[in-house]
């Protein structure tokens, strides 16, 4: 073997280590780089600039696609809110679907002002794209 073909072998190893391992890592350390972690269903928490929020994900259609979220408080930062909904889509439809494509019928790109506001709550509607 050659000089420069051990680093290389080492390095591809690595890498392809740190890929397979990335998943689980990905879960594990997800809260502690400001984002809360999120269930399909339920109520949880997600952490946007520092500030929590409450979502609840609702699934409806018959494949499970149709997604309802419900996010507060929203007079905090009502775009961190949008962007704590479009998280909740994003990890739903990922991990349900493979993609993170969301068709919005109302959606986290709304300006705020457009969105109705309820008890301090924003409901956002979508779909998951993928497959």
């Amino acid at each position: 073997m050659t000089g420069i073909a051990k680093p290389i072998r080492l390095v591809l190893a690595l890498a392809l280590i740190t890929a397979t391992a990335s998943c689980g890592i990905y879960r594990n350390t997800v809260g502690s780089l400001g984002v809360g972690t999120a269930s399909a269903r339920g109520s949880n928490q997600v952490n946007i600039n520092d500030i929590t929020f409450r979502s609840k994900l609702s699934i409806d259609g018959v494949q499970k696609r149709d997604l309802t979220i419900s996010v507060s408080p929203v007079r905090i930062d009502p775009n961190a809110a949008q962007e704590a909904g479009r998280y909740r889509a994003t990890v739903y439809c990922l991990r349900s679907f493979g993609s993170s494509d969301t068709d919005w019928a109302i959606g986290p790109d709304i300006p705020p002002a457009q969105l109705r506001i309820v008890d301090d709550t924003i409901t956002l509607r979508g779909s998951c794209a993928a497959r």
